[in-house]
């Protein structure tokens, strides 16, 4: 019976850690997990992408910042304009230009047939048409002393000048149909042959002499060379005046992507603040959905496993309930057969466990009797439940509170449910023996699983505190060497240069605690203010000057300890400031020397007081100033050289001189 009623409540048990309310939970619990990790993921990727939008319109703002400088603060429809005038501009130059082509091609052509003769067309023509012909007057050859009189041969040249003979040219007289045909676009032509004289249509007007017309040819085609020329200045001015238009145009079209641009930045920007905030806000929830939905799969495999143990349990107990029967039959057989019913009447128990009892009794407890006996088994038993059930509150199983129950009254009751309440009471111990077995292994567990942690932990602290030791002593020996230097060469540097001494003081800091909290050095400039004095501390009331000349000392200090080979440039403001005339030349000297020892580069914003220290410290110089302060910027600086080769200084001159040479 007691077999069956642990069976029972194994059972119970088991129906129990069965129930699906934990499954349901464990499965909404990584349902959660797993959308708070997409929606997590989708948020990274959305700011990844946000990221780089606004990278990439970072990086396209310095380009139009550089194309919105040639607007010169002119807006769209300013530029706009300006470019439509200037194009209507260029249309009239061009124009002008065309016209002048024109007229300078038709001077060059009345040039060529002043330059050909008056009869060049007519010969022209006659020649595109095949028929050979040359001109009267170039036919003739009059004598000089004949060209003012008058003989009766014939006329004088100067008649045939003013003659319609100027245009006449000799044909044969079988082709003179012929050539009258081909100058019939010419009219005023005339056609010498053995025939005669033929004229084709009539003059336009009279000639005039071959040098005068070639004289008012090359005139006129000056002119138009002039004015062709001051056509084409024109037009490529024009151009020039559309290109900065354009660029002005572009300018501005580039200002309003510039603006478009910026306010797409903003809100980029603010995007990705609002995605930043959204996942720092997710992450947490995500933490605690991982922590929970880990907690239940603990709990989950907890419970098998317990269904597990309370399954292996109900069988062992069907196996003891199996044995308890065979046993229960098998003895009871052996009680009929031993009729112990009469026997234990007469005292009680059988003769083996009376003797056997009896044997192992003191000798004090051999001659108690059945009630003493009973009286001690009742006070035994009343101690061992009150060690059992030692708070009156404590929860006692139903059965034995029912024994318990049943007890009082007499003591032929307490004697015949003695027996029982002692079953019960065992059961119950074995049932919190197998309970507390368990939590002793699950605690044996733990304690070994956070045993091997902690040794793990403790394991990893140790390895790290090694290695952050062993990197703090290595870094403290950098700095200390690199302060070292600093210090010896602020001391060779104004020993040299005037002082008596000077060193940098710097205690180690200790470790800070917290690897969050900043290691802080301490260095503090000293310097001796006399032979054979102890160093004194840069913060001790000095002179303004003393102070700026040793600053400028360790200035050059740090800069030659930390060339190392390599090129740095060594940036200085108001470098005169404070500095009397001997200081200020002793200055310039030790930037020349730094620069030329150490090759590190020096540029220094100088007084204008301080130019001619410069000039003859560093033997070349170079000055750039504004050309005008009223236009500080687009316009050409004036530029001021200096060197020790005057030659030099010239040659630079003229080469910066030089405008419209390819550079």
């Amino acid at each position: 019976e007691t077999a069956a009623e642990a069976i029972a409540a194994v059972r119970a048990e088991i129906a129990a850690l069965k129930d699906d309310t934990l499954d349901r939970r464990v499965t909404e619990a990584r349902k959660e997990l797993a959308a708070l990790q997409a929606r997590a993921a989708k948020l990274d990727a959305d700011r990844a992408v946000a990221e780089n939008s606004a990278d990439e319109l970072r990086g396209r703002i310095p380009a139009l910042e550089e194309a919105r400088r040639f607007a010169d603060g002119r807006d769209v429809p300013t530029a706009e304009g300006e470019l439509r005038a200037s194009r209507l501009r260029l249309n009239e130059a061009l124009k002008a230009l065309g016209v002048a082509d024109q007229e300078a091609a038709s001077a060059r052509a009345a040039l060529d047939d002043a330059e050909g003769g008056p009869a060049a067309a007519q010969l022209n023509a006659l020649t595109a048409a095949g028929v050979p012909a040359s001109g009267l007057l170039d036919a003739l050859d009059v004598a000089e002393q004949a060209r003012d009189h008058t003989s009766g041969a014939g006329p004088t040249l100067d008649e045939l000048r003013n003659w319609p003979g100027e245009h006449a040219v000799i044909v044969d007289a079988g082709r003179l149909a012929q050539a009258a045909q081909a100058l019939a676009a010419l009219p005023g032509s005339v056609l010498v042959s053995a025939a005669g004289v033929s004229v084709v249509g009539a003059f336009d007007g009279v000639a005039t002499g071959r040098e005068a017309r070639i004289k008012a040819a090359e005139q006129r085609l000056n002119r138009a060379l002039d004015a062709q020329d001051a056509a084409a200045q024109a037009v490529r001015a024009a151009e020039e005046t559309v290109a900065l238009a354009q660029r002005r145009l572009d300018g501005a079209k580039a200002g309003v992507r510039l603006e478009e641009l910026e306010g797409r930045l903003t809100g980029q920007r603010a995007r990705l603040a609002e995605l930043v905030a959204a996942l720092e806000e997710l992450v947490p929830r995500v933490a605690e959905a991982e922590r929970e939905t880990a907690a239940l799969d603990f709990r989950a495999r907890t419970r098998d496993m317990e269904a597990e143990r309370l399954e292996s349990r109900r069988r062992q107990l069907d196996g003891e309930r199996a044995r308890a029967r065979e046993e229960e039959t098998r003895v009871g057989a052996e009680r009929e057969a031993l009729k112990l019913g009469a026997l234990a009447a007469e005292w009680g128990g059988t003769a083996e466990s009376a003797v056997e009892w009896l044997r192992e009794l003191p000798e004090e407890e051999r001659p108690r009797t059945a009630d003493e006996w009973w009286r001690v088994a009742e006070r035994l038993l009343d101690q061992a439940l009150r060690d059992t059930f030692p708070e009156e509150d404590a929860e006692v199983p139903e059965e034995l509170r029912f024994l318990l129950a049943e007890r009082g009254g007499s003591s032929a009751r307490e004697q015949a449910t003695f027996a029982g309440v002692c079953g019960a009471l065992a059961s119950y111990l074995r049932g919190q023996e197998e309970y507390e077995k368990h939590q002793r292994r699950q605690i044996e567990a733990q304690l070994v699983s956070r045993q091997r942690d902690l040794a793990a932990a403790d394991k990893g602290a140790e390895e790290a505190a090694q290695s952050t030791a062993v990197h703090r002593a290595a870094l403290t020996a950098a700095i200390k060497v690199r302060l070292e230097r600093v210090a010896e060469e602020f001391e060779k540097l104004d020993v040299a240069y005037g002082g008596y001494g000077a060193t940098l003081e710097f205690p180690v800091p200790p470790a800070p605690a917290d690897p969050e909290q900043r290691w802080q050095w301490r260095v503090t400039p000293k310097w001796r203010r006399g032979e054979g004095q102890g160093f004194v501390p840069y913060n001790r009331r000095a002179n303004t000057a003393l102070m700026d000349e040793k600053a400028v000392k360790l200035v050059c200090a740090a800069a030659i300890a930390s060339s190392g080979g390599g090129h740095l440039c060594l940036v200085l403001d108001e470098l005169g400031r404070n500095l009397g005339k001997e200081h200020r030349r002793e200055a310039v000297a030790l930037f020349r020397r730094i620069g030329e020892t150490y090759g590190i580069t020096v540029i220094g914003a100088l007084q204008d007081d301080m130019e001619p220290y410069a000039i003859d410290a560093c033997g070349q110089y170079v000055k750039l100033r504004r050309s005008s302060d009223a236009m500080p910027y687009n316009e050409p600086p004036v530029i001021v050289g200096h060197d020790h080769h005057a030659d030099r200084v010239r040659a630079l001159a003229a080469y910066v001189d030089r405008t419209g040479e390819p550079g």
